[in-house]
């Protein structure tokens, strides 16, 4: 959960335009996932945001690459969507009380309101944006929780997981022993269970929506040089 609204700190969206380094002919609606638009604005301050990482590298790709790393940031943006909506049909809600909670939390790193307001500035992120993102990254979180909790582990794996991994005596570990640590073995095997299912997931979010998303024309010859 800490991480997630890490995220929101550091890869919110930028609002600032990368001018000439778009492909050129983005439409308005970028994506249509079920009935919500994804906006070129949104999509431009995503990549805007790539590019900051390092702009170096991004300033040189080439025209068919930058297409590429346009449409993966785009589906990144489409799957973030869809997984918002599925938390949000699946009942979950962030109250306003959750937002500021964490808000509380990052304004304790710094030592006073302008310090803060300067370095969401710097990440050109107002505290609005700040706030939806966290909301977004919670309903995400909570759904996930959500998921991992009804992954089905059995006693056998936990004993193997211990055994392998984490027991270093000799011999099985005691019944008393393996009970300690049983719900720290219950999260290490869900976590690894949903990575892996994770994909197959997504997919049938993905199988199970409407969703429209805009495609480049292919590069000219003369783009390709």
């Amino acid at each position: 959960m800490r991480t997630l609204l890490l995220l929101a700190i550091c890869l919110a969206p930028v609002v600032a335009a990368v001018g000439e380094q778009q492909p050129a002919g983005l439409p308005e609606v970028v994506a249509r996932v079920n009935n919500t638009a994804i906006t070129r604005a949104e999509l431009e301050t995503r990549l805007a945001q790539s590019r900051s990482m390092n702009p170096a590298l991004f300033d040189t790709m080439p025209p068919p690459e930058r297409q590429r790393a346009t449409l993966r940031v785009l589906n990144d943006m489409v799957i973030r969507e869809l997984e918002v909506q599925e938390a949000r049909r699946r009942g979950f809600a962030v109250a306003d009380a959750e937002i500021e909670r964490e808000l509380a939390g990052l304004r304790q790193r710094f030592p006073d309101e302008a310090a803060l307001v300067k370095n969401l500035a710097e990440h050109k992120i107002t505290l609005a944006q700040w706030r939806e993102e966290t909301r977004r990254n919670l309903l995400i979180a909570k759904l996930e929780q959500t998921i991992l909790a009804g992954i089905p582990v059995t006693d056998e794996e936990i004993r193997k997981e211990y055994t392998q991994n984490f027991w270093r005596g000799k011999g099985e570990p005691p019944a008393k022993e393996l009970a300690e640590h049983r719900e720290h073995m219950l999260a290490v095997i869900r976590q690894r269970k949903w990575t892996g299912a994770r994909r197959v997931w997504r997919d049938a979010l993905i199988a199970t929506a409407t969703i429209w998303r805009w495609t480049p024309a292919p590069p000219t010859d003369a783009e390709q040089k």
